[in-house]
């Protein structure tokens, strides 16, 4: 899967999303972690290569700066936008069934100069909508207008509305559209996918978008697998990939390391099933981590994982 001559020697990535403090509640204990962009960013740093150049466009705060350095040091920090205060995401982790999240200090969305984008020779944008509000349908179009690149989006939690106490409720997004037309993957878990189109039915909403001209529709599916949509000879098709059976210890972050691995292999080997395997391996691997450190070992972990199997 990552053999060096499926590579190019060069690929230039921008990845975008909220950078954000994570309190994890689970089994009566609270873990203070970076989160947000941080799972995205630490899965890209292990598996760039050496000559890639990967610019980030997110906010900081200098009281939290500690959080994420110095993981992001080894990014081109050009775009980057200095905040007093960052979000911080109360996670309520269960057993079974979808996590629950409150937000603090909610942030306005991440400012960018368009003409800061022009003449990057961008291979990829990877987006993830982290807060749900990082970003709006227009700055999405403006940056695919400029760049030319291939844009993946983490839907995320712009499937989730925001209540006055910061509490984060799934809610239909009535302007779908908007986001899905200079899209060219889109992301999403099963049950965020259901809050994408109207309907019940994922199969009918992800037919609506993939028709918007997405080339795929990823649905992370937790410990059963993930399954990607394409339309092929005019008719929807889709590839159902099983979760590899590791010991699960982590349920963070998961969903952002599997799209950074799906979308990193899929731009250096145009290989939609090979991207699907690797990302899958990805998201297993990461759920068998302890703490966020052992991401740098994600290349060789996912190619030990596959190769075993």
């Amino acid at each position: 899967i990552f053999t060096p001559q499926h590579f190019r020697i060069l690929m230039k990535l921008l990845i975008a999303g909220s950078s954000v403090e994570d309190m994890i509640h689970t089994n009566g204990t609270v873990l203070n972690q970076p989160g947000g962009m941080f799972y995205v960013a630490s899965a890209v740093d292990a598996l760039r290569e050496e000559n890639d150049e990967i610019f980030m466009l997110t906010n900081l705060s200098q009281k939290q700066r500690h959080l994420y350095f110095p993981l992001y040091e080894r990014f081109n920090s050009s775009l980057v936008n200095t905040v007093e205060q960052l979000p911080v995401n109360h996670l309520f982790i269960h057993e079974k069934g979808e996590r629950e999240e409150k937000y603090e200090h909610l942030t306005e969305k991440i400012k960018f100069e368009p003409s800061a984008l022009e003449n990057l020779n961008l291979d990829g944008v990877l987006i993830n909508l982290i807060t749900g509000f990082d970003f709006t349908p227009t700055d999405i179009k403006r940056i695919k207008a400029i760049t030319n690149a291939p844009v993946f989006l983490d839907i995320h939690s712009r499937t989730r509305s925001f209540s006055e106490e910061g509490k984060r409720e799934f809610a239909l997004i009535d302007d779908i559209n908007e986001w899905s037309s200079t899209v060219d993957i889109l992301q999403a878990n099963e049950n965020e996918i259901l809050y994408c189109g109207s309907g019940n039915e994922e199969k009918s909403i992800v037919e609506n978008i993939l028709n918007l001209g997405v080339k795929f529709v990823l649905v992370t599916k937790g410990d059963a697998g993930v399954r990607m949509y394409f339309i092929r000879n005019g008719e929807t098709n889709s590839l159902f990939v099983k979760a590899l059976q590791v010991e699960t210890v982590n349920k963070v972050g998961c969903g952002d390391v599997f799209g950074a691995t799906f979308f990193i292999n899929w731009l250096r080997t145009n290989d939609p099933v090979n991207a699907l395997y690797a990302g899958n391996a990805a998201g297993a691997v990461i759920s068998t981590y302890k703490s966020t450190k052992q991401i740098e070992n994600l290349k060789k972990d996912v190619d030990s994982l596959l190769y075993e199997k």
